[in-house]
């Protein structure tokens, strides 16, 4: 009860905020059908403020079939217009023409469809609404706008549908939902990033994100948030936490090389493991709408935290790989 209550309160957190100049609603998860496949997906809106004062809303949205190692995805740009594009300041409510994510009873209800692919489902949170960062505020550069009011819920329970190739399977799983809203700042001489999602076996998540400059060097900035299987969150700064990189794959499309497979350590945690991706090509490119080409896929965990054996799944997204292609 205690959780649902907590939940209920930080969902004015996950509203629209109308004066921030970007804003976006993540969701990332991995589901596995009643006949066996597995699949990973991801539903993302995005709001910014132009130079003209007006909002444009975009949305991407992608399915990786990992049983039959096949990625796609899509995408969708508008003007806010009722009934068009447009999100709720009083709760959580955001579409896209077809496209939506609604809170209704505590649960995010999430729908999205394109080519033959779609999904429905009804997420149910397990652990609290969290805020990343030091004091709730995750920093990304030393400048007055280089910092985003950063809110996760690191594990729900996912249930519904998924079609994929035309086929509608029911699905359950686990998913991950961010949701960031604030000036947009970024610091001068950052190449991208590199985000990820973890969510281990043990009931522990792990969320971080290595900045990377322009000269070849990782932010001071960069930093994470480690929640504990009670729902506790503990800041990690840049020192607490490593990934490395342990393979590279090339876009056949791009011709950007973007890494494939990390070792992710939290030594204060005892965590050290593996991340490796389920299907190598899980690339977007957003020429109608971002216009940002990122890798954004499904992997698997393996490795030990606190000194025990640990699997799990993750999500992680790559930025600036494939040119000067950041928001």
């Amino acid at each position: 009860m205690r959780l649902l209550l907590a939940a209920a309160a930080a969902l004015n957190l996950l509203a629209a905020h109308p004066d921030a100049k970007t804003e976006w609603w993540y969701y990332t998860g991995h589901l596995q059908s009643a006949g066996g496949r597995e699949f990973g997906f991801e539903l993302t809106f995005f709001r910014a403020k132009l130079a003209d004062g007006q909002d444009v809303d975009a949305a991407h949205f992608a399915v990786t079939d990992v049983s039959r190692r096949k990625f796609s995805f899509e995408e969708k740009l508008h003007r806010p217009f009722p009934g068009i594009a447009d999100a709720d300041a009083s709760k959580l409510f955001v579409y896209n023409e077809g496209w939506e994510t609604r809170e209704e009873a505590g649960k995010h209800v999430l729908r999205a469809g394109g080519g033959e692919n779609a999904i429905e489902l009804t997420l149910t949170p397990l652990k609290a609404p969290i805020r990343n960062g030091s004091a709730g505020i995750s920093r990304k550069g030393p400048g007055p706008d280089d910092y985003s009011n950063y809110v996760s819920i690191p594990r729900l329970a996912a249930q519904g549908a998924l079609t994929a190739d035309g086929k509608k399977e029911s699905v359950a799983g686990i998913a991950w939902f961010d949701h960031e809203f604030g000036p947009g700042g970024l610091p001068k001489g950052l190449a991208g990033w590199d985000w990820f999602s973890l969510q281990l076996s043990d009931g522990t998540e792990l969320m971080l994100y290595r900045l990377r400059l322009q000269d070849g060097s990782v932010s001071e900035f960069s930093s994470g948030t480690f929640v504990a299987a009670d729902g506790s969150a503990t800041h990690l700064p840049k020192s607490a936490f490593e990934a490395r990189a342990t393979g590279r794959w090339t876009s056949p499309r791009t011709r950007a090389t973007y890494p494939a497979g990390w070792a992710v350590k939290v030594p204060s945690r005892g965590l050290d493991v593996t991340v490796t991706p389920r299907v190598a090509d899980q690339e977007l490119v957003t020429a109608k709408s971002t216009r940002v080409t990122y890798w954004e896929g499904a992997c698997d965990v393996a490795g030990a935290s606190g000194g025990r054996p640990v699997t799990g799944k993750s999500y992680v997204e790559l930025t600036g790989y494939a040119g000067k292609d950041l928001p």
